[in-house]
């Protein structure tokens, strides 16, 4: 069920908050498709690109399986009209969906629901999740402990993968996520203070993107992540309770702002035996 219901004449209208500075309006039982209800989006302050509320919406209809596996979407042209958005915008829309294993296209039939979308949504698809029986969404319980957070010149790949000059300087977080007071992971962020005037050691011990999204004009669009296998530093040995050079699972993601600028550089480590990573691709591996 939404968390709000607001009563208009008599038809209830469901708001969900899901970026800042817009609402989704969902109006129950109206169907305009297989299992299709229709959406009206109001978006506040313009914040977000539109494309990017329909797919979200998108996204949470099938995760609650209102729209089934093989169910096919309306045409381009239904949804054009729908959301009061052009054709582009419903391209780009099929064009995410796609890139998110969440859909497939059939030339000259449509674009139809893949039966792979909904088999793992208890664990979010594209993120780091925690096995070992450990069931924990780290950004809805994001305390932490930090272990460093200053502000310094970036090593020379930071600074390239964040586009700085020499003379830059970032803010510097390393951390560790907690589970029942004990740490499940090393991260280093880099955040430069270029874009970023001030962040606050609170917005460090919970969670960063969240406290930038309220206090500065950005619109983070995208995440690049790299995963490696690693060893265990010292340091991270003992933050970690596991032997020095034990294998961690290393993600590496650079963040980019709606305009192309890369805002955050993030290296997580954690244990191998305790974490893995989920994600649904159009493209496989050579076989």
């Amino acid at each position: 069920m939404p968390p709000y219901g607001l009563q208009a004449e008599k038809t209830v209208f469901y708001c969900f908050e899901s970026y800042p500075g817009s609402s989704l309006w969902l109006e129950p039982g109206l169907s305009a498709g297989a299992g299709w209800r229709s959406v009206f989006i109001r978006v506040g302050t313009g914040k977000v690109p539109k494309y990017k509320l329909i797919v979200k919406e998108i996204e949470e209809a099938i995760r609650r399986g209102e729209l089934a596996p093989y169910d096919q979407l309306p045409t381009v042209v239904e949804l054009t009209k729908q959301y009061h958005v052009s054709r582009t915008t419903i391209e780009q829309v099929m064009d995410e969906l796609e890139k998110l294993g969440l859909v497939s296209r059939k030339r000259g039939s449509g674009v139809y629901v893949k039966k792979v979308a909904t088999r793992s949504f208890d664990k979010p698809l594209n993120t780091v999740s925690l096995c070992d029986g450990i069931d924990l969404d780290l950004s809805r319980e994001p305390e932490c402990v930090v272990h460093e957070f200053t502000v310094l010149k970036p090593d020379d790949h930071v600074r390239r993968e964040l586009g700085l000059h020499e003379h830059s300087f970032t803010f510097y977080i390393k951390r560790s996520h907690l589970h029942d007071g004990k740490p499940l992971d090393m991260q280093y962020l880099y955040y430069p203070v270029e874009i970023f005037r001030d962040i606050r050691l609170t917005a460090a011990e919970t969670s960063v993107r969240p406290w930038i999204s309220e206090n500065y004009e950005v619109t983070p669009d995208s995440f690049h992540k790299t995963l490696r296998a690693v060893n265990a530093t010292p340091d991270e040995a003992l933050v970690l309770s596991v032997g020095k050079g034990t294998p961690l699972l290393e993600v590496e993601q650079v963040g980019y702002l709606d305009d192309g600028r890369p805002f955050e550089y993030l290296l997580a480590r954690f244990p191998g035996d305790l974490a893995e990573y989920q994600t649904v691709d159009s493209d496989s591996l050579p076989v």
